[in-house]
């Protein structure tokens, strides 16, 4: 059965240059890669009729790492948004025909385009590029910081300071955090704060009413926990950012190398306002 890793990976390389390109000697060991991983388990929605006193810790971690407010991206390491993963001739078969210029050729974003390299062979195998996962989450819903609070409560706090919770959590803000779960390779560690500085990092939020950028931004954490949290306006030219009734936001990061891209659907029955105060 295929993951939620696996589908995330899927998508994140059809975005760079399209999947079904790959021959299949090539998907089957990358699916293999993720068959280890972790898989989040059938959906329970127990945070709906269950009092978060009576969490496990179980429960209370699968909130902050895979529900509809903790997402596990995958994204393909050393791209840029306008760059294509690998290259294979195609012509304007794909493209769409709004896309193509005066002279015949394809201005889509993302596009396929032919190797520069006339020697390499086109049935060859495109070279799969690294990957890693992202865990982001919002933290701005009820749930969320009460799994934070709960697995405080059943002594799990350094559980809990792994999944790097926000420093804080505003009222007039919503919070997202993004933190590396799973790392891409040596080196890779987009969060960490060093002597030379914050990592460059760019981030908006999309919603039906506009783009906003955060009003502040703070990194948490070290090593493996390194983590960087945004906080952004919960109103847009003094109407509320999201709602009534349920409503979506659409987080994208963009850093040296990697762009995230992650999409919740949000529900307004568990994102009532949260005290502004120091995360347990």
């Amino acid at each position: 059965m295929f993951t939620s890793e696996i589908i995330q990976l899927c998508r994140a390389l059809a975005r760079c240059g399209g999947l079904l390109a790959l021959p299949r000697r090539t998907i089957v060991p990358l699916v293999s890669l993720l068959l280890a991983m972790p898989s989040a388990a059938p959906s329970d929605d127990f945070w709906k009729h269950k009092p978060s006193r009576q969490w496990s810790a179980r429960e209370a971690l699968k909130l902050v790492r895979r529900s509809p407010w903790a997402k596990l991206e995958i994204v393909v390491l050393g791209e840029k948004e306008t760059e294509a993963a690998f290259s294979i001739p195609t012509g304007t078969k794909h493209c769409d025909p709004d896309a193509i210029d005066q002279n015949g050729n394809c201005m889509q974003k993302g596009r396929i385009e032919a190797p520069v390299d006339s020697s390499r062979q086109t049935d060859a195998a495109p070279l799969i590029k690294p990957w890693a996962g992202i865990l982001v989450r919002w933290e701005s819903a009820t749930p969320v910081a009460q799994a934070f609070a709960r697995l405080a409560e059943l002594g799990e706090r350094p559980a809990a300071a792994f999944q790097a919770p926000p420093p804080r959590l505003p009222a007039d803000r919503y919070v997202v955090t993004a933190v590396l779960e799973r790392p891409g390779g040596k080196g890779f560690d987009p969060f960490a704060v060093t002597p030379a500085g914050k990592p460059a990092l760019v981030a908006k939020l999309k919603t039906r009413r506009g783009i906003v950028v955060p009003l502040e931004v703070e990194f948490t954490g070290v090593g493996a926990s390194s983590s960087v949290h945004y906080f952004f306006p919960r109103m847009m030219d003094a109407a509320p950012l999201l709602g009534p009734g349920r409503d979506w936001a659409e987080f994208t990061l963009l850093g040296a190398g990697f762009v995230v891209h992650c999409k919740f659907k949000l529900d307004p029955e568990f994102l009532g306002p949260i005290d502004s105060r120091e995360n347990p």
